[in-house]
């Protein structure tokens, strides 16, 4: 398990004497959905191996987003760096990095679906409501509710596979068939985050009429 993780706790000591701030990385996250978001904007609009370097950036981008959302909470404990406003920070950016890479993926497919755009806008929207669905609990004075198969996590990951392979599609000229798969993994979060909100709401109710 040392080994394991212990890459990252070099990384967060040279983070640290950078003088890297949790609120800092959190921020860089944002950065990094937003190049995400405009890599799958354009990667549609471009010829074939140009927007598959596009696309293999995005997945890039989209791990490193995951890559700071672990950091910034480790270097807030174990640097002591933890602020009174640093909820905030760690967990408005990451409704705003959600929305601006569904909404990249949404109307990068304009051109090739019409309804893309519908599609990246109900993905973004589910999305917070899984963290609004989260926070709701949290406000009704009960533990964090992170059940369902959909969270920030499993949203990004499938949308990194998603680009990955997309990446691989658009260099074999398969634009078509790359359009599609956005489309569907959209779509899966779509469902997931759909699934997730009401898994969260019925565990809410259940343990509030509990009590």
């Amino acid at each position: 398990m040392r080994r394991r993780h212990g890459w990252r706790l070099v990384l967060l000591a040279r983070l640290r004497v950078s003088g890297a701030t949790p609120n800092g990385i959190s921020l860089f996250a944002i950065g990094l959905a937003a190049l995400a978001g405009l890599s799958f904007l354009f990667a549609l609009r471009d010829p074939p191996h140009y927007g598959a370097s596009l696309l293999a950036f995005a997945a890039l981008c989209l791990q490193g987003r995951l890559l700071c959302n672990r950091l910034d909470g480790l270097l807030a404990r174990r640097g002591g760096l933890v602020g009174k406003a640093g909820e905030v920070y760690s967990d408005a950016p990451d409704r705003l990095a959600d929305a601006l890479v569904f909404l990249g993926v949404g109307y990068g497919l304009a051109p090739w679906l019409a309804w893309g755009p519908d599609l990246g806008w109900a993905a973004s929207l589910l999305s917070v409501g899984t963290a609004y669905v989260r926070v709701l609990g949290l406000a009704c004075g009960l533990r964090e509710h992170r059940e369902g198969p959909m969270a920030r996590r499993p949203r990004m990951i499938a949308m990194s596979v998603a680009a990955a392979l997309a990446a691989v599609g658009l260099a074999l000229g398969q634009a078509t068939a790359v359009a599609w798969l956005l489309a569907a993994a959209l779509a899966a979060v779509v469902l997931g985050a759909a699934w997730t909100v009401a898994v969260r709401l019925r565990a809410i109710v259940r343990e509030l009429e509990s009590r």
